[in-house]
């Protein structure tokens, strides 16, 4: 077998199990997780984005394009959003996979996977609290038929803001303590496990 069709056949398998492990983090009931003190009901964590951290670090930034498109995929027969939840989900995902990938390509060290890391998350934040706030929400009301104010409500249950407008801006404010413990988590976990995972990948796909 030459070189080159030994790379496609690695980089097929590397998406296939990769990919695969975050479907499972993101698809399976009981791998996610809410944060009843943080955000309201209908939102919560799922860790997908760390097996797709981990192979993007290993094998670069294209790698976990693929696998964050592959799981959308896989999850989107199962979709209870329209897929409007899911497709939002796939922003947030190129938002902090892409970025932190590409600076950690740049810069293969500790220092520079702290910096892509942190970018990333910069990214993630911004893109998770715009897209929910004149996007997902504003499509669930629609969808489901919930009274103007009914999202307000649900985080009045726990900030108690005195928010009356579904829209109002201080809701972004509202959505950053959620995002931020969940890419805490992410990130955490990556850094932990990145190193040791990183050298079984090479030893495995060692081209």
């Amino acid at each position: 077998m030459n070189v080159s069709r030994r790379k496609v056949i690695n980089y097929i398998s590397q998406t296939a199990i990769f990919g695969g492990l975050a479907a499972i983090l993101y698809c399976v009931p009981g791998l996610q997780f809410q944060l009843p003190f943080v955000a309201p009901g209908f939102m919560s964590i799922h860790l997908d984005e760390i097996p797709i951290l981990i192979s993007s670090f290993a094998y670069g930034p294209l790698l976990g394009v693929f696998e964050i498109v592959l799981k959308t995929l896989i999850k989107l027969p199962m979709t209870s959003s329209l897929c409007v939840g899911e497709l939002g989900d796939m922003l947030y995902s190129f938002a902090l996979i892409i970025p932190a990938a590409l600076i950690y390509k740049k810069n293969r060290t500790i220092k520079g996977a702290g910096i892509g890391l942190l970018v990333g998350v910069l990214c993630n934040l911004f893109m998770t609290t715009i897209v929910n706030l004149y996007t997902i929400f504003p499509f669930y009301k629609f969808v489901y038929g919930f009274e103007d104010g009914y999202i307000a409500g649900a985080f009045n249950a726990i900030f108690n803001w005195g928010i009356v407008n579904d829209l109002d801006p201080r809701i972004a404010i509202l959505l950053i303590p959620f995002n931020v413990i969940k890419d805490a988590i992410v990130v955490g976990v990556t850094f932990i496990c990145y190193k040791p995972l990183r050298f079984i990948c090479e030893k495995v796909y060692k081209y």
